[in-house]
């Protein structure tokens, strides 16, 4: 399929080249090609308007949260011409448009001619839109504007087109975190993650969940991968760059992650019988405790501290256990709390504030300064 020729400031007649058309959603649409350059004239001409989209996020005059964060990452991808952005959708309204679709003998192609009407975001795809749109006035100018992206113009009323965009947004189970992560780590504290889990003998997929974010009670498993991998993104200040980096960093995680397991062995592997034990007496594997000690080993790795004599001051003996559930320090930072259960049985909070507190009562317990 050729790619779709760029005309400074576009104009009705619309002619978009080399077209094939599909059919889905009880009707006949146009899969075709289309360049940066191209997207960006049929936006700028007004050809394409940024409107009809059903998320609410994009209703606003400005994008916040998670819609904001995945523009704004599309769009560094972009400037690094890496981006995955898969499939395009544009809308045009057969109730309000004029199109006409003919075969070009001499080129071998069909085309289709839009005579009247505009293009719209009523399906899907604003946010990459949004993000090829941003790319392109970057000042960096490193987006290549000739980068094909494959589009679908739906050929869809607004009653159809709201069917197909909640369909397209609600129908099907997103991958969890956990899978995602250990399959593809985005950023270098994930991949750090990665690293830790696979290079300790204590963890693997022996020990850590890697299909879903959450672990069965009556598993023997510490956690699960996103618990691990999100602790680092949120606490690790090492800050990785480099390979090197991201080598010498994992190496020191995993060497701290055997001091742990030396003087907590229920940060390693256990039986089943044994992990429900640990469970029943310990908050050791809850998320806000894995927080905890991610959190410490950050602040050692920061200060130079040797991990092997640091995790000594938390080994559990004879006396009161610094992560038994009884210990009050839990309960009045908010990390324990009662479940509201008729059992009486206390639960962990995994809010932000709790895991601060988590972190901070560990630094206390080894006598780590909290001044950083």
């Amino acid at each position: 399929m050729s790619v779709q020729v760029e005309t400074e400031g576009l104009t009705l007649p619309l002619e978009i080249y080399n077209i094939a058309e599909v059919d889905d959603a009880g009707g006949v649409h146009v899969e075709c090609q289309m360049t940066g350059a191209f997207i960006v004239d049929l936006y700028r001409s007004g050809l394409l308007a940024l409107t009809g989209n059903i998320r609410p996020a994009h209703m606003q005059a400005n994008l916040r949260g998670k819609t904001k964060a995945k523009v704004n990452k599309w769009t560094s991808e972009l400037l690094a011409n890496d981006a995955i952005i898969g499939n395009i959708s544009v809308r045009l309204d057969p109730s309000k448009s004029d199109v006409t679709t003919w075969y070009d003998d001499e080129a071998g192609q069909t085309n289709l001619t839009i005579t009247s009407g505009v293009l719209d975001c009523a399906v899907d795809s604003l946010s990459r839109i949004k993000s090829i749109l941003a790319a392109a006035d970057n000042q960096l100018g490193s987006f290549d504007l000739s980068t094909r992206f494959q589009v679908r113009i739906w050929m869809l009323d607004d009653t159809m087109a709201k069917k197909v965009a909640t369909i397209y947004n609600t129908r099907g189970d997103k991958v969890n975190d956990s899978t995602a992560k250990y399959a593809y780590s985005e950023t270098k504290e994930q991949e750090l993650a990665r690293r830790l889990v696979n290079g300790s003998e204590h963890l693997g997929q022996d020990n850590v969940e890697v299909l879903s974010n959450s672990v069965s009670a009556s598993s023997h498993k510490l956690c699960a991968y996103n618990t691990i991998s999100g602790a680092i993104e949120t606490l690790w200040s090492g800050g990785p760059v480099t390979a090197a980096d991201l080598e010498a960093q994992a190496a020191w995680l995993v060497s701290a992650w055997d001091s742990l397991v030396k003087v907590r062995p229920e940060f390693g592997k256990l039986s089943t019988p044994a992990r429900q034990d640990q469970r029943r007496s310990t908050i050791s594997s809850s998320a806000v405790a894995i927080y905890g000690m991610i959190g410490t080993m950050s602040t050692m790795y920061a200060q130079r501290l040797d991990p092997e004599v640091t995790f000594r001051r938390i080994q559990s003996g004879d006396g009161a256990d610094l992560l038994a559930w009884d210990n009050t320090d839990w309960t009045s930072a908010g990390v324990v709390t009662p479940s509201g259960s008729v059992s009486g049985k206390r639960t962990t909070r995994n809010s932000f504030a709790a895991r601060r507190a988590a972190v901070r009562i560990l630094h206390q317990a080894m006598g780590i300064s909290t001044d950083a």
